[in-house]
C-alpha cells in the first residue's frame, strides 16, 4: 500500500467513525427539552433559554457554547429549539470522537514507526469507536449540556499537541505541518475553550508540558500563540456586553466589575470545590471506581494498561502528561461536590481511550512480529494476520458492540418528553398575572424554557427560590414583574417567598413547586397555590 492508498484508507475509516457516532447519537437523541440521563441535563432549559435571548447563564457564564449553541440553533431550523440544542451536542461528540481517531493513528505511529499502519488505523477505530459507545460520552451527545463542546476542545488540544510533537511522514513543509500556524491554533482553542469550561485547564496544562519537552521553551512561546489565546478568551467580553442589554436570564449583572468577578470565580459554586467531607471521600472513590469499569470494561482497561509499556519508551512526555490531566481530572471530580461530578472526567477518558487504541495496536504489531517486520508479503501476509483480525473482531464485539447492546436502553432518549411536558402542565394550570415560585433546578430551568422560548407570548412570572439570595437577582425580578414582585432586599429566601405572597394578596395568584410555610393548598401534581396567611 502506497503512502496515497494509505492516506485514502486511513481517511475513510476515519469517516465510517464519524458517521457511525452521528448515527448512534441522532438514534437515541432527546426529540425536544430533557432532564437527560439519570437526571444529568438538568441544566439545559436554562442554557437554551439564555442561547434563544443571548443571556448569561450561572457562572462561569459559558460565553462560547451560548454563541455557538444560538449559531447552530440559528443556521438549523429543524425541531424546536431544544431539539436543535440536543443536535448541537450530537455533532459535536462525533466530531470530538472522530478527532480522537486521529490522535490515536498519530501516537501510534510514533510508538511503533515500522509496525503496520493498518494496525494503527485499526487501534484507532477501537479506542474512538469505545470514546464513542462510552455511556458517560453518549449521555451528553443527546442532551443540550456544555460537555459535549467541552470534549471536543480537549480532544483539537489533544490532536493539536499530537501534530506539534509527533513527526510523520505524511506531514507537509507548510500548511497545518508548520509549526506556528498550529501553536497559535492551540492558544486559540485553548483560549476560546476555556469561555466554555475551566476544566480544560487541567488537559491543556500538561500538554504544555509535553510541548516543552518535545519543542523546546523558546518555540514554545510563541507570541502568535500568545495573541491566538487572547483573541479565543476574549468572547468572555460577551458577558459585560450582553449583561448590560437587561435580558431574561442574566446571572450576576455582569456589566459591573463586582459582577464580572462574581461570574468568574463561580462565587455560589465554590463551596463544591473540595467539598467532600473526609468521610465520604471512599463513598466517592467507590463510585469513580464504578464509572471508570462501566467506561471500558476490565478487557479495555487491560488493553489500555498495555499501552503504558510502549509509550514510555518512545513517547515519556506524552505519558506523563497522560497520567497528570487523568490524575488532575479524577481528584477534582472526586471532591467537587455536586451529584453530577462524573461529567468532569470525559477529558479523562478521552484520554485513556488513546491509550485504549494504542494498546491494542502495539499488542497485535507485537503478536505477529513477522508482518510487523514485513519479512512476508502477498497471500502469506494475509494468512499471517489472522490472528490480529480475530483479536480485532473480539475487542470491537466485547467493547463498542457490547457496550451499545448493554447501554442502548437507557440511553435512548428518543422518547423522552418528561420535562417538556411537566413544564408545559404547569404553564397551562396556571394563568396569566400569575407567579410561579420554584426551588429546584429541573424545574426552573424547565419553567424559564416554556416561558420564554415556547410561549413567550404568556404574562406569567417564573421564580427561581434559590435565587432570592441574591441582590441582582431581587433587583431582575422587580424590573421584569413590578406589579408582581416588590422592591426588595436581600434577608433569606423563605422571607423573601413571604413578601412576594403577601404583596400580591388579593391581587395575583402565586403558585410554588414545592411545599413551604407559605403554600396553602395543593392544586395539580407537584404544585401549590400559596395564601397570605
Amino acid at each position: 500500500m502506497n503512502l496515497d492508498q494509505l492516506r485514502s484508507v486511513t481517511r475513510w475509516v476515519g469517516i465510517a467513525v464519524l458517521l457511525a457516532s452521528f448515527a448512534l447519537y441522532l438514534s437515541t437523541l432527546a426529540p425536544t427539552l430533557t432532564w437527560g440521563w439519570d437526571q444529568k441535563g438538568v441544566d439545559g432549559g436554562e442554557l437554551l433559554v439564555a442561547a434563544h435571548s443571548l443571556g448569561i447563564p450561572h457562572p462561569p457564564g459559558y460565553p462560547a457554547y451560548t454563541l455557538l449553541l444560538r449559531s447552530f440553533a440559528t443556521l438549523v431550523p429543524i425541531g424546536d429549539f431544544a431539539f436543535r440544542g440536543n443536535l448541537l451536542s450530537a455533532v459535536l461528540a462525533s466530531l470530538c470522537v472522530y478527532v480522537i481517531y486521529w490522535v490515536i493513528v498519530r501516537v501510534a505511529l510514533a510508538v511503533k514507526p515500522g509496525a503496520p499502519a493498518g494496525l494503527a488505523v485499526t487501534g484507532a477505530a477501537l479506542g474512538s469507536a469505545v470514546i464513542a459507545t462510552s455511556p458517560l460520552l453518549w449521555s451528553q451527545a443527546v442532551i443540550t449540556e456544555v460537555y459535549a463542546l467541552n470534549a471536543l476542545f480537549a480532544a483539537l488540544l489533544l490532536l493539536l499537541a499530537a501534530r506539534l510533537a509527533l513527526r510523520s511522514s505524511t506531514d507537509g513543509a507548510t500548511g497545518l505541518a508548520a509549526p506556528t500556524l498550529k501553536l497559535a491554533l492551540f492558544g486559540l482553542v485553548l483560549g476560546i475553550g476555556l469561555g466554555n469550561h475551566f476544566t480544560l485547564l487541567a488537559v491543556a496544562a500538561p500538554l504544555l508540558y509535553w510541548l516543552w519537552r518535545s519543542l523546546g521553551l523558546r518555540r514554545l512561546a510563541s507570541p502568535w500563540m500568545i495573541i491566538a489565546f487572547l483573541l479565543g478568551i476574549s468572547v468572555y467580553a460577551y458577558l459585560p456586553i450582553r449583561a448590560a442589554q437587561d435580558p431574561v436570564v442574566n446571572w450576576g449583572h455582569a456589566d459591573t466589575l463586582r459582577g464580572t468577578v462574581w461570574m468568574l470565580t463561580a462565587r455560589p459554586y465554590q463551596e463544591y470545590v473540595f467539598g467532600v467531607a473526609a468521610g465520604g471521600i471512599a463513598s466517592r472513590l467507590t463510585v469513580w471506581a464504578e464509572l471508570v469499569f462501566s467506561q471500558f470494561n476490565p478487557l479495555g482497561l487491560f488493553i489500555g494498561i498495555m499501552a503504558f509499556r510502549a509509550m514510555r519508551s518512545r513517547v515519556p512526555a506524552f505519558v506523563t502528561a497522560s497520567l497528570l490531566s487523568i490524575t488532575l481530572l479524577s481528584v477534582y471530580a472526586i471532591m467537587y461536590n455536586t451529584v453530577d461530578f462524573e461529567v468532569l472526567m470525559i477529558p479523562a477518558f478521552l484520554i485513556f481511550a488513546i491509550w485504549l487504541g494504542v494498546g491494542f495496536f502495539w499488542i497485535t504489531s507485537n503478536w505477529i512480529p513477522r508482518v510487523a517486520d514485513g519479512s512476508v508479503s502477498g497471500r502469506m501476509r494475509i494468512l499471517a494476520s489472522r490472528p490480529a483480525l480475530i483479536l480485532g473482531l473480539l475487542a470491537f464485539g466485547l467493547l463498542p458492540a457490547t457496550s451499545v447492546a448493554l447501554n442502548y436502553d437507557s440511553q435512548d432518549l428518543s422518547d423522552d418528553r418528561s420535562a417538556y411536558e411537566h413544564a408545559k402542565a404547569i404553564l397551562d394550570y396556571v394563568p396569566d398575572g400569575a407567579v410561579v415560585v420554584s426551588s429546584s433546578e429541573k424545574n426552573v430551568f424547565s419553567l424559564w424554557y416554556m416561558r420564554y422560548v415556547e410561549e413567550p407570548e404568556r404574562d406569567v412570572a417564573v421564580i427561581a427560590a434559590p435565587l432570592l439570595q441574591f441582590s441582582w437577582y431581587l433587583d431582575d425580578i422587580h424590573r421584569m414583574f413590578p406589579g408582581r414582585i416588590p422592591d426588595m432586599i436581600v434577608t433569606d429566601i423563605q422571607s423573601s417567598i413571604d413578601e412576594i405572597v403577601e404583596h400580591n394578596s388579593g391581587s395575583a395568584r402565586v403558585f410554588t413547586t414545592f411545599w413551604n410555610t407559605a403554600a396553602d393548598t395543593r392544586v395539580a401534581v407537584g404544585l401549590y397555590e400559596a395564601v397570605d396567611g
